[in-house]
């Protein structure tokens, strides 16, 4: 759920207790934590302490602002790290995180999938879908009008991470073999449809780049026929709506609007970052002269230059640096071509932080942890593999 409740019932943050008190119980019982994590824990609470006692001292936001902003942070940094300590103590496996992400997400997909045949078959209004969303899930989709009389529905990060399973669930069979072929086939076409009602410019690049890689170096020549087939007849019931969608998303009036508050919003957070460039403004801060939204003054679609203006050069520092130890252990030890693709798909959800708010909540949690995970995997089938073939060559010497 984008919000992580559902009718008023904190269902994040029960699950997260959950976790933690899980999590302490096995460490209990002998589990070992790995220190690095425990360390990288204690650093970013006070990470997070520091700069709200920063946005507390410079008063331009309440107080109120300065704990929700801080409570992202600790958030979706804390849930990175919870995973990858249970991981670490073998609390919890890596095949059972990529399944439980996929199950997440394929219910996401389920769930937006239904929202968007109520809404086509004039089951419900728009209206009606949109206080629904705001009543019951507390979060209200980025929406606007698309041709052929659609309403686009963006769940933000939710609709990255179901970009980025519509990639590996074909891409990757056996990583995803214990799922039921049928739940798969269901996946990727709500997911499908999902991702041309999300209606996104950058989601629209990033798979289409996936997709090229899947199809010229993993499918083989049938799948890449029939991909082919598909493709084709889509485009020929429907070409002229797709160019309509290209001409209107990118070359628009509309598209300028959207890409003019990004060049409004980051001359004005450099202005106010050049007046605190060492420490920022901490926790809650915002410009005045760029306000993007008056429920949460502090969040811009430009993330990263935000992040600037908030912690100045130290607190950026900090960030980037946790940000590097991602990209390293995605590529530290063997690697074949697959482990720099996850780095790219990283990569590409941490640079989206320079077009939309998508960094900071518990399900960016659970894409920062996902390549890495994948690349365990992915090394671990290549080590299983290769002892395999060295015990077919000593039974043949």
């Amino acid at each position: 759920m984008p919000s992580g409740s559902f009718a008023g019932i904190p269902v994040k943050y029960i699950t997260y207790i959950a976790c933690v008190v899980s999590l302490l119980a096995h460490w209990y019982k002998g589990a070992k934590i790995n220190n690095a994590f425990l360390f990288l824990f204690t650093a970013v609470l006070l990470f997070v302490a520091f700069f709200s006692l920063v946005g507390s001292l410079y008063a331009i936001a309440h107080f109120y602002l300065v704990f929700t902003e801080g409570m992202f942070f600790v958030s979706t940094m804390t849930v990175t790290l919870l995973i990858l300590m249970a991981n670490s103590c073998n609390a919890i496996k890596d095949e059972e995180i990529i399944l439980a992400a996929f199950y997440g997400v394929f219910i996401f997909s389920l769930w937006k999938f239904i929202a968007i045949f109520l809404l086509t078959a004039n089951i419900v209004s728009f209206e009606n879908l949109m206080y629904f969303f705001e009543k019951y899930a507390k979060f209200v989709p980025v929406t606007t009008e698309i041709p052929g009389g659609y309403h686009r529905l963006t769940f933000a990060v939710n609709d990255f991470v179901a970009t980025f399973f519509l990639f590996l669930v074909p891409t990757y069979p056996k990583v995803f073999s214990k799922v039921p072929l049928a739940i798969r086939v269901v996946f990727v076409t709500t997911a499908t449809i999902g991702l041309v009602i999300a209606y996104s410019r950058y989601f629209f690049g990033f798979i289409a780049v996936l997709w090229l890689y899947a199809f010229l170096f993993k499918f083989t020549f049938k799948q890449r026929f029939i991909t082919c087939s598909i493709i084709i007849v889509i485009l020929s019931l429907s070409l002229p709506w797709f160019m309509e969608v290209f001409e209107t998303r990118f070359l628009s009036e509309q598209a300028d609007y959207s890409d003019n508050l990004r060049r409004l919003q980051t001359p004005a957070l450099i202005d106010a970052w050049k007046d605190l460039p060492i420490l920022g403004g901490g926790l809650g801060f915002y410009t005045k002269n760029v306000i993007r939204s008056d429920a949460l003054m502090s969040a811009y679609e430009v993330q990263w230059v935000s992040f600037l203006a908030k912690f100045g050069m130290t607190g950026i520092s900090f960030l980037v640096f946790l940000v590097s130890l991602l990209f390293y252990k995605i590529l530290a030890g063997e690697k074949i071509i697959d482990h720099y693709v996850l780095a790219f798909s990283l990569f590409c959800f941490i640079i989206s932080g320079f077009t939309n708010p998508y960094l900071l909540n518990s399900t960016a949690a659970v894409f920062y942890v996902l390549p890495l995970i994948l690349a365990s995997a992915f090394r671990k089938e290549l080590a299983h593999a290769k002892t395999e073939e060295n015990t077919a060559n000593r039974m043949t010497a």
